[in-house]
C-alpha cells in the first residue's frame, strides 16, 4: 500500500523531506488497520509515502482536460475540485505503475469566518474532484476551522469531551478565541510541528479518540478508502514491504 499526501506546507501534512503532524495522524489511523506504520517503513527505505506540493498541483492543473462545463460549485471551490482531480490522477497513475493500492489524502483547513459553509463546500468539491479523476480511494482531510481544533480536542482537560464546540470558533488566527490562540494559551507557546508530532507519536494525542464532525468525516472517508485498498488482491514485490 502506498500513501500520497498533499497539503498546504511543512507545518500541516508535511513535504517530501519532513512529514507533518497531519501526516502522522493519517499514518496512526492506517496503522490501526494494517498493524504497521507506513511512515516508519518509509524511513527504512520502502517506497510507501509520497508528497505532492500545493505548487505542484497548481502547475499541473494548468494543463490537461478541465472540469466538465456547467458544474455548480460554490465561490472559489472549483480550485479545490480541480486540485483533487489532479491529485487523483497522479495517484491513479502511481497505482497503475506500481500495481500497489494508493490512498490519496488532500488536506486543507476550512478557514474563513463562514466555517460550516466553507468546510462543507471544500469537502464536497474534493469529493467531486476525485470522482472526476475516477479515483476511488481519495480522502478529503478538512479540519473545521483549522487543524489546531483537532489537537485541542485531545489536549484540553478533560480531553476528548465536548469537542464539537471547537468547530464553531473563528478560523481567523487574529481572533482572541481562535484555535491557534487557544492552543498557545494552553501550552504557554504555540507548539511547532515537531512538538505536535511528538504529541501524536507519544500517544498524548490519540486520533482514534477524537470525536468531532469534521474529524469524523475525514476518518470515515479514510476507513472507506482502506476498505477498498485492502480488498484489492494486488501482487507487490516483497522489497516494497508496504502491504
Amino acid at each position: 500500500m502506498k500513501l500520497m499526501l498533499s497539503g498546504e506546507g511543512a507545518t500541516d501534512i508535511g513535504d517530501k523531506d519532513t512529514p507533518g503532524p497531519m501526516a502522522y495522524i493519517v499514518d496512526r489511523l492506517i496503522e490501526k488497520r494494517i498493524d504497521y506504520s507506513l511512515l516508519e517503513n518509509e524511513t527504512l527505505g520502502a517506497d510507501c509515502v509520497m508528497f505532492v506540493g500545493e505548487s505542484d498541483l497548481a502547475r499541473q492543473g494548468k494543463v490537461g482536460p478541465m472540469l466538465f462545463p456547467g458544474l455548480k460549485q460554490g465561490k472559489g471551490q472549483k480550485f479545490f475540485a480541480r486540485s483533487a482531480q489532479i491529485l487523483g490522477q497522479l495517484a491513479k497513475s502511481e497505482q497503475e505503475r506500481t500495481r500497489a493500492p494508493v490512498i490519496a489524502v488532500f488536506f486543507r483547513d476550512a478557514d474563513g469566518t463562514r466555517t460550516r459553509d466553507e468546510w462543507s463546500e471544500k469537502c464536497e468539491s474534493m469529493v467531486l474532484g476525485f470522482k472526476l479523476a475516477e479515483f476511488g480511494t481519495g480522502v478529503p482531510m478538512v479540519p473545521r476551522p483549522k487543524s489546531e481544533a483537532w489537537l485541542l480536542c485531545a489536549l484540553l482537560e478533560p480531553p476528548y469531551e465536548q469537542c464539537e464546540k471547537l468547530e464553531d470558533v473563528s478560523g481567523n488566527d487574529a481572533s482572541p478565541n481562535s484555535p491557534k490562540k487557544q492552543l498557545e494559551a494552553l501550552l504557554g507557546e504555540y507548539p511547532p510541528a515537531e512538538k505536535q508530532i511528538e504529541f501524536i507519536r507519544s500517544g498524548r494525542i490519540d486520533p482514534t479518540r477524537i470525536e468531532m464532525p469534521s474529524f469524523s468525516r475525514f476518518r470515515d472517508s479514510l476507513q472507506a478508502a482502506l476498505d477498498i485498498a485492502l480488498s484489492r488482491k494486488t501482487q507487490i514485490p516483497a522489497s516494497d514491504c508496504c502491504f
